[in-house]
């Protein structure tokens, strides 16, 4: 017992141990590559900070060379504890508050460097290593794009090889150590992984809904806002991002009827106009037009409308799994707007029914009684729609005539139209004559209330690109058109259409006119970069459909399609336990056969190597083979000459020159047979 309990005193507990400075460094590279993928979506003070803590760190290691006897360079505890204060501060003062989403990511960004500045043993490591995980996912709380997937593909592997370095830290400190030996390990155990993480993927149950959330941030708003003024689409159409994408289950809809619906705005006073503030269900399903279905899959924009091909027939159909709650619901407002029931914080399909009509009845006769609000100012604009008036009483006739006017006068259609101050109705009809798509729906919605025709401004997209099976809708596609109460029936008009035609046929780059700031991907002349663009969308939305919106339903559906439905869950259970196995055999039988193929000797000696650091003998990685021998011998005298004989048969095997094929067969069988003359550890162990 005594003696067992000496030869313990001396050693150092793994968790304990001091870490190298090729282990630092390797982990500062970890971390590194964990942060990369975070930054774009961090403060640029945060993304900088982070990544020059860590970078001291690696600077500071530089120094160890010149001090071999010391331990490796580490900042004081005190520091790091004033550096985490003063960064948990400035994230407070940056963000305005500290718990939710955003900010937390951004202290734990600046933590985990922090951490890496003060890690000296093998237990740190081990901690940072976890950290750098768990850092490497809030990428995704951003984006789960396929761009994300390949940013975090590096810091998968250097996280293998960051585990590989450190748990062979004292056999790599005697030998060159050779990187891309580690990185090709590391790259080859992921790889012999995803068979198991396919089968997980296609077979695991999916939720409905997740199980945990994150807070909800106030972040900046993409899209069409919830009000409009002068120049506030235009700004939006100058954008190439996509707002959603549309799978249609039939025939695509012409130009023409792709109106995707979106905010309808009510009040107006004399310069914006804005929503009721809460929208009413309504439980009417107008049966005008023919029926199309399709499936949108939105990106996040913090707002709750949904856009539906005008008119929505019906609420839609959210896919689980891709709401961000539990009671998410979806209604169609009496205004045969969509809206949901949260904001839209992450990427969400839904599908679809709407009827291709242009008009609607009212819900009730008196609708139109609160839509007649003029605002204040604009008096030219609401004298000249009277004096219309009295010339035109019929509606439509009144209408027709405004139309005319857009479009028979010198009005212009123009993404840089001037800033108009007070009054803007008048400045634009009787002035300037330069506008957008809002400017001309905000005016003729004024003439028409000024006539005592209710009206209201509806605004969404119009149009869209098709790429390959699915169709583009992008920001540039932002358009405003107005509805009018004619007859007890809401019909749309579009006054842009008067004015441009060809902004309805062809789009945005048909109706502008040559030297205007068009978006890239709205010019007509499609490039060689448009191509790739549109490629690379394609690609990506495969990924969002098949990878990050796979859910229950779409499960089911390959379960189906696989005809594994007729099967007991236990069934499938032992199914997938079964491949899971067969693969596990596959890998364990290559690397049995790989080893198999090595020399024969060296199999054996480190199958000796192994068992003798189990009976507590591990050797050294300096120590030959013949001076371990000599050591096992003075440890278990009794088996001195089995010892003796593995020492110098293996020497001469490994070390001496090349033998004679029938002396290599006899040193072989004397190597084998004196270790097989050796008992098994624990007895060694009890005999020492």
């Amino acid at each position: 017992m005594l003696a067992r309990r000496s030869r313990w005193a001396g050693r150092t507990a793994p968790s304990t141990r001091t870490l190298g400075t090729r282990e630092l460094r390797w982990l500062g590279v970890l971390l590194v590559a964990a942060q990369l993928p975070q930054a774009p979506h961090l403060p640029i003070w945060v993304a900088v900070a982070g990544l020059a803590l860590v970078l001291v760190r690696v600077a500071i290691l530089r120094t160890d060379p010149w001090r071999p006897q010391a331990p490796p360079a580490r900042i004081p505890s005190w520091t790091l504890a004033v550096f985490a204060i003063a960064a948990a501060i400035a994230v407070r003062q940056t963000f305005g508050y500290f718990v939710g989403r955003d900010p937390s990511v951004a202290f734990l960004y600046i933590l985990v460097a922090i951490k890496y500045l003060e890690t000296r043993t093998a237990r740190d490591a081990t901690l940072l290593v976890c950290l750098a995980c768990f850092l490497l996912m809030t990428p995704f709380f951003y984006s789960q794009s396929l761009v994300a997937a390949l940013a975090a593909l590096p810091a998968v592997v250097l996280i293998g090889v960051a585990l590989d370095v450190l748990a062979h830290a004292q056999s790599i400190a005697t030998r060159t150590f050779q990187p891309g030996v580690a990185l090709r390990r590391s790259a080859v155990l992921m790889l012999q992984g995803l068979p198991l993480a396919f089968l997980l993927f296609v077979f695991f149950p999916r939720l409905a809904q997740p199980l945990w959330g994150l807070p909800t941030d106030w972040i900046a708003r993409s899209g069409l806002s919830d009000s409009m003024s002068p120049g506030q689409i235009s700004e939006l159409s100058l954008s190439d991002e996509v707002a959603f994408r549309v799978e249609f289950d039939g025939a695509v809809p012409s130009a023409r009827d792709r109106y995707w619906r979106g905010p309808v705005f009510a009040r107006f006073d004399g310069r914006t106009w804005s929503g009721m503030p809460f929208g009413v269900p309504d439980r009417s399903t107008p049966s005008d037009g023919a029926i199309v279905s399709y499936t949108v899959t939105l990106e996040p924009n913090e707002r709750r409308s949904l856009f539906a091909l005008e008119l929505p027939a019906a609420p839609p159909v959210l896919q689980s799994g891709s709401a961000s709650g539990r009671d998410v619901k979806a209604i169609i407002t009496r205004d045969r707007q969509v809206l949901l029931s949260t904001p839209v914080t992450q990427a969400l399909r839904y599908t679809q029914r709407s009827h291709l009509a242009a008009s609607y009845p009212a819900a009730s006769p008196n609708e139109g009684r609160l839509l007649l609000g003029l605002g204040e100012g604009n008096p030219r604009t609401i004298a000249f729609a009277r004096a219309l008036r009295r010339e035109v009483p019929d509606d439509h006739a009144f209408i027709a005539a405004i139309l005319s006017k857009f479009r028979d006068e010198n009005f212009v259609y123009t993404l840089t139209p001037p800033f108009y101050d007070r009054d803007p109705v008048d400045l634009f009809v009787f002035e300037e004559r330069r506008g957008f798509c809002e400017h001309y729906a905000s005016a003729f919605a004024l003439m028409l209330r000024a006539a005592g025709i209710p009206a209201r401004v509806v605004t969404g997209y119009q149009g869209g690109a098709t790429n390959r099976d699915y169709m583009i809708v992008r920001q540039s596609d932002a358009h405003a058109w107005t509805e009018a109460l004619l007859d007890g029936r809401w019909t749309r008009f579009d006054p842009t259409a008067a004015v441009a035609p060809s902004r309805v046929e062809i789009g945005l780059g048909g109706a502008l006119r040559a030297g205007e700031p068009l978006p890239f991907l709205a010019r007509l002349d499609g490039t060689w970069l448009t191509r790739v663009q549109l490629a690379w969308d394609a690609f990506n939305y495969d990924w969002r459909r098949n990878v990050i919106g796979f859910n229950r339903e779409r499960q089911r559906t390959l379960w189906n399609d696989w005809k594994l439905d007729p099967y007991a869950p236990w069934q499938i259970v032992l199914l997938v336990a079964g491949l899971a196995g067969t693969w596990a055999a596959l890998v364990v039988g290559g690397l049995m056969w790989k080893r198999r193929k090595q020399e024969r000797a060296l199999v054996l000696w480190d199958g000796l190597n192994r068992r003798l650091a189990r009976a507590g003998l591990p050797r050294h990685p300096y120590e030959g083979p013949i001076a371990f021998a000599h050591r096992a011998a003075a440890r278990w005298p009794q088996f001195a000459i089995a010892f003796t004989a593995i020492g110098e048969s293996f020497a001469a095997l490994r070390y001496g020159d090349v033998p004679a094929p029938r002396e290599r067969e006899a040193l072989l069988a004397t190597l084998k047979r004196a270790i097989e003359v050796l008992p098994p550890p624990g007895t060694l162990r009890g005999a020492s």
